[in-house]
């Protein structure tokens, strides 16, 4: 897959979005702590620039992006931000709530978490997730160990990785969202991760998935020569890839943009119906729906 000629403003990267059904407590959070140092282990990079407080992953109309350089390193942003004391209700003022990243004006992002944890239960058992970004440097198979570590510190109801449009958070860019309705292999936090209803559907087929049992029970087996893989993780789970062989090596694009298809098809019974977001027209977001069709 080529990379977009988006300079500093976006890009394409990898990424990986988790809703986690954990209650948080602080030795939870420290749990969450220890998920980050893994994930900049994995993919070398650190966080140098922190926001607080924004219910999205990135700023919106309201740039400038918010972000302020890291100062004592990136633990203690973190421990101050997440002190384990949640209210069991949505926060009005934004707590809970932390993007961490290594932009600039002038550099898109190699690395980036979002995080929005809460213990409010309302409309869904999952109701926090964390959602990262990292170079495509980084190979499928780390992204597999990486979420059979998370799985086992935390209670991740569904988890997600693929390919990412990344957007600088310091260049307000709703071109880069209009593009995805050409990039049917490349997903987005606003096109597809920002709102999930409930915790019975997933948003869309990615390169890899980790369902929950409640995913798993209206689903057949998958068709043989689908390329579908589905192996057995701790606590009743299951991770589902369309990769190639222990490595996870990825197949041309053609060949996973079919796997993709078959993918699609076989989770139909809990595809949510997603609903069009701001920056695509109707007709774009109608080809965009279809994408795996």
């Amino acid at each position: 897959m080529t990379d977009l000629d988006g300079s500093a403003r976006y890009g394409i990267r990898k990424g990986i979005i988790l809703y986690l059904a954990d209650w948080f407590t602080p030795e939870k959070i420290e749990a969450v702590e220890d998920i980050l140092s893994q994930f900049l282990d994995m993919t070398g990079e650190t966080f140098t620039k922190k926001r607080s407080g924004l219910l999205d992953a990135y700023p919106g109309r309201g740039c400038p992006s918010g972000f302020r350089n890291v100062r004592g390193g990136w633990q203690k942003i973190f421990r101050r931000e997440f002190d384990g004391q949640f209210q069991p209700v949505p926060s009005q003022d934004g707590s809970g709530v932390l993007s961490l990243s290594n932009c600039d004006s002038e550099h898109l992002q190699t690395v980036h978490c979002f995080l929005a944890l809460s213990n409010f239960k309302h409309w869904a058992r999952a109701s926090s997730k964390i959602y990262l970004q990292f170079s495509r440097s980084v190979p499928w198979r780390d992204v597999w160990d990486f979420l059979v570590y998370v799985n086992q510190m935390l209670d991740v109801q569904y988890a997600s990785a693929g390919y990412e449009m990344a957007t600088n958070p310091f260049h307000f860019h709703p071109q880069a969202i209009r593009m995805l309705k050409d990039l049917p292999l490349v997903n987005s936090y606003d096109t597809e991760w920002c709102f999930r209803r409930d915790d019975h559907t997933i948003q869309c087929p990615n390169l890899i998935q980790v369902l929950s049992e409640e995913h798993l029970s209206p689903l057949p087996p998958p068709p043989k020569d689908s390329g579908i893989t589905v192996l057995p993780m701790y606590g009743g789970k299951q991770t589902v890839h369309i990769l190639d062989g222990g490595a996870l090596e990825e197949p041309d694009e053609e060949e996973l943009l079919e796997r993709l298809r078959a993918l699609d098809t076989w989770s139909q019974p809990i595809l949510a119906q997603l609903e069009k977001p701001m920056y695509l027209k109707p007709d774009a977001w109608e080809i965009r729906r279809r994408r795996f069709d």
